[in-house]
């Protein structure tokens, strides 16, 4: 779970972790190397952290070592998920229960309509009438929309793979972290957000995201529950003149006392007691120095804390430049077909394509290559990426084989790449994967371009 030190009374000899404590295979609480204080930060109150650095008496085998870090990064960040379960759970409950009951009364103001004798006359009567059907269908979307995002933002902290780096939009992450944690801060805070533009950082999403979660759960724990009004957690992210990216989370809680500010990075310090692992700013320290960045710390006791996270720019990156607007080509129908094991997918997909597309449906991929070994054509294939029997990979390597051009216009869905082999292939593949639930305009939108590329 993520730690922020709440005061206590100093103790004359610093506590040391009971090996109890630790898993059989963990080796001894590592000892901190103090960074050297940046004199701009100290000047303004802020105090650098400590590196958690393993040590043994014998040289530990680097793959052992690094295997012991990920199991902490991992035991860390599913305690802070164990913790936020609750409060996820709310967060998706509400927009579920208002896109639920829209859909029900749209549905049966519909089947009260079918049932009629003139239908249109029956819509037109209803007290709100078709504008208010069509309201409560947009707010029904509203809240599936809601539900995306929210499930999106869960993702983001439950990746399976947390080595893997890449140019990473890290304003998005603080927002997705900031969701995450808002079911914790709202009984205790307001929450202010002040977030500028951020050039892109070289990192990984979920660990980049388990830091800004730790430290905005910390906040959100620093500040008693109730009298939410008086008390405030604030983000705030910026530019720095070097071109670094900067965030700052800060709170009005109890503080850090004096005598813990030392410590607050050491692996398993903790003052929550048996509700601390001790891992959570330990773990977020390493990660911020190992991507070159530095984290900072300011407190007063009684008032408050402010934590400030500074990482490098990108290197690789480059801003984007200008495109020119794609050329402008009459629309024509597509013959696209429709992969998905779940038929009530392909069927929702069918009707909202089948306005400007001829679609056809298939729940294997197998069938799906009968048809196409039998001459039938198609403009696009959307096609899910984890079926049973024969994956959409599987599908993808035999099109490649017998017709690479109709590969190329093949479009994945995906309600999650969670196995190493399919991260894997969604990386190395140009083709577009749209995460489920689908963003039918931006869908709408690949089939077209898709199926303009076939000649």
């Amino acid at each position: 779970m993520p730690e922020r030190p709440r005061p206590r009374p100093a103790e004359t000899t610093p506590p040391t972790p009971a090996p109890a404590k630790t898993a059989p295979a963990t080796p001894a609480p590592p000892v901190p190397a103090q960074l050297p204080p940046s004199p701009s930060l100290v000047d303004e109150g802020f105090e650098s952290g400590t590196v958690p650095v393993f040590t043994r008496t014998s040289a530990p085998d680097v793959s052992e070592r690094a295997e012991i870090e990920q199991q902490l990064v991992q035991r860390d960040r599913m305690a802070a998920l164990g913790t936020l379960s609750a409060g996820v759970a709310h967060e998706i409950n509400n927009p579920l229960t208002y896109m639920l009951v829209n859909l029900e009364h749209v549905l049966r103001r519909l089947r009260a309509a079918c049932a009629s004798d003139d239908p249109a006359f029956e819509l037109a009567s209803a007290p709100e009438g078709l504008t208010g059907l069509a309201r409560s269908l947009q707010h029904a979307v509203d809240g599936g929309n809601r539900v995306r995002q929210i499930v999106r933002d869960l993702l983001t902290f439950a990746q399976g793979n947390i080595e893997q780096r890449g140019l990473v939009d890290v304003r998005g992450v603080v927002e997705s972290a900031t969701q995450m944690a808002w079911h914790e801060i709202r009984h205790r805070a307001r929450l202010t957000r002040s977030l500028a533009e951020l050039p892109p950082v070289d990192a990984n999403e979920a660990r980049l995201g388990q830091v800004f979660l730790n430290l905005l759960v910390n906040a959100a724990q620093a500040i008693p529950e109730g009298h939410a009004d008086r008390h405030e957690v604030r983000v705030a992210t910026r530019t720095d003149e070097q071109g670094r990216a900067v965030v700052e989370i800060a709170d009005t809680g109890v503080g850090i006392a004096a005598e813990h500010m030392p410590r607050i990075f050491d692996p398993f310090f903790t003052t929550k007691g048996e509700s601390g692992t001790g891992l959570g700013l330990a773990i977020s320290h390493g990660t911020v120095k190992a991507l070159g960045g530095e984290i900072h710390v300011k407190s007063s006791p009684g008032h408050g804390s402010t934590f400030r996270v500074i990482l490098p720019a990108a290197k690789r990156w480059r801003a984007a430049t200008p495109v020119s607007p794609p050329e402008v080509r009459a629309r024509l129908r597509q013959r696209v077909l429709v992969v998905d094991d779940e038929r009530l997918v392909g069927e929702a997909i069918a009707r909202s394509l089948s306005e400007d597309n001829d679609v056809e449906i298939v729940t294997e991929a197998s069938e799906a290559l009968e048809r196409i070994g039998a001459g039938q054509k198609y403009d696009v294939v959307l096609c899910d990426l984890m079926m049973p029997v024969m994956t959409g990979m599987d599908l993808y390597a035999e099109i490649m084989r017998t017709e690479p051009k109709l590969g190329g216009r093949l479009i994945f869905m995906t309600g999650g790449a969670f196995t190493p082999r399919a991260r894997a292939f969604v990386e190395s593949v140009v083709n577009p994967c749209l995460e489920k639930p689908l963003d039918m305009a931006k869908l709408r939108s690949l089939v077209t371009r898709a199926g303009a590329g076939k000649d």
